[in-house]
């Protein structure tokens, strides 16, 4: 049975349902959350990250646990330029130190020295980008456009960090094709593909389209730095779909996804947020496969969600569909936490929040919605500190303020 623990909380706050707690559309979602644009496309949010009033200080200290995932902590001053054009791509730079194959504009590349920066720009519609290393290394997009019609754009079938840097004042652009054309005993699951851990840095901006599988995807964790601004968007697959981890530090990061099925962020281990603005938005409904069932979240993680700053805004609209949906602890100790469920009940309710195991909350502000479920659903137990100024866990919609 639930054991719900409020300690000692100050006030209780009725909160009505009003037609403003219900959003049809991503603008209605912006401009109720407070954002400065109110277009019809989360792609046009602003981009401004001055009100984040966040700082990228550089990890000197070699024993914390960031120190290997900041580009500037390593040495890339082996340059090899790859510049696409049309159906061609030409190398130039420190070609010495990498085997390279090219057809097209289809780029592959195998090193197995250390210190090798890679630096993509130009536009193609037919091409791509292959790594084969046995040390970690750095991509710079330098204002690159590449479409490959037949898997991902960029794909790296090395283990190791995979540091991608945006340039600055650059606009890059990823996208997959209709079809996967993926080599035997190797793994490409989407547009933006890493066998070992994305580390994303710089001020410019990536766009990332995901037409057949996920849009960004690793099989070991993910971390975005404060200055990045990144726009995930598919129609079949999850927007973000990582293995072993994801640090939200900093910066924009928007994901809209269409799929039946399909999370906008899908993690199966933990989750941690600590600065930047998140927005995930999701229209699917639950897919169905040889019986089995998947729901639709805007964000899926399958441990512990812990946020300390930062702001998340999540929606989903589809039936059945979650907002935020933790299979273990949840701990909300700062920044803010907004999520609305709009879609009604199909294969399961579509709550706002939804945790298997505990959930604490001291610290920040959360608000969740859901027109047809229950806004917040702890299977563990609920603890809200005493300083927190709250609605009624069964109230719709959930406030929880400090």
């Amino acid at each position: 049975m639930k054991k719900i623990l409020f300690a000692a909380m100050l006030a209780t706050v009725a909160v009505s349902c009003q037609n403003d707690d219900i959003y049809g559309s991503a603008e209605e979602f912006e401009a109720a959350l407070g954002t400065t644009e109110t277009t019809d496309t989360i792609k046009s949010i602003s981009i401004d990250t001055s009100s984040l009033s966040e700082t990228d200080v550089v990890v000197t200290d070699s024993t914390d646990e960031a120190y290997n995932d900041y580009v500037e902590n390593s040495s890339f001053d082996r340059t090899v330029y790859i510049y696409y054009s049309g159906d061609t791509a030409t190398i130039e730079g420190a070609t010495d130190y990498v085997t390279a194959t090219v057809s097209g504009a289809h780029v592959e590349m195998n090193a197995t020295k250390k210190h090798i920066c890679y630096v993509l720009s130009g536009t193609t519609t037919d091409g791509s980008f292959k790594v084969y290393s046995e040390r970690k290394f750095e991509i710079k997009l330098n204002g690159a456009t590449i479409t490959n019609p037949s898997g991902a754009a960029i794909n790296n079938q090395c283990g190791k960090t995979l540091y991608i840097v945006l340039a600055d004042g650059t606009t890059n652009t990823l996208s997959d094709g209709g079809t996967y054309n993926t080599p035997e005993n190797e793994k490409e699951k989407g547009t933006l593909y890493s066998d070992g851990q994305i580390v994303f840095s710089g001020t410019g901006r990536l766009n990332v389209y995901g037409t057949v599988k996920n849009g960004i995807a690793s099989d070991d964790y993910i971390r975005f730095r404060p200055g990045v601004n990144i726009y995930v968007s598919t129609t079949a697959g999850n927007g973000i779909k990582v293995n072993d981890g994801i640090y939200l530090d900093g910066g924009v990061i928007n994901v809209e996804t269409t799929a039946n099925g399909a999370k906008g962020i899908n993690c199966e281990s933990f989750i941690r947020v600590s600065g930047g603005r998140t927005t995930v938005i999701t229209s699917g409904t639950s897919a169905i496969e040889n019986s089995d069932t998947t729901n639709v979240a805007a964000v899926k993680c399958d441990s512990a969600y812990v946020q300390t700053a930062g702001i998340m805004r999540l929606k989903s609209t589809g039936s059945s569909a979650k907002g935020l949906n933790c299979n273990t602890q949840i701990t909300m100790s700062g920044g803010e936490l907004s999520v609305v469920t709009t879609g009604e009940k199909d294969y399961s309710a579509p709550k706002g929040i939804k945790c298997d195991s505990d959930a604490l909350f001291n610290g920040g502000t959360t608000y969740s919605y859901s027109a047809n479920s229950r806004p917040l659903d702890v299977g563990g137990t609920l603890t809200v500190a005493s300083t927190a100024t709250t609605s009624d866990t069964d109230t719709n919609p959930v406030r929880i303020e400090f």
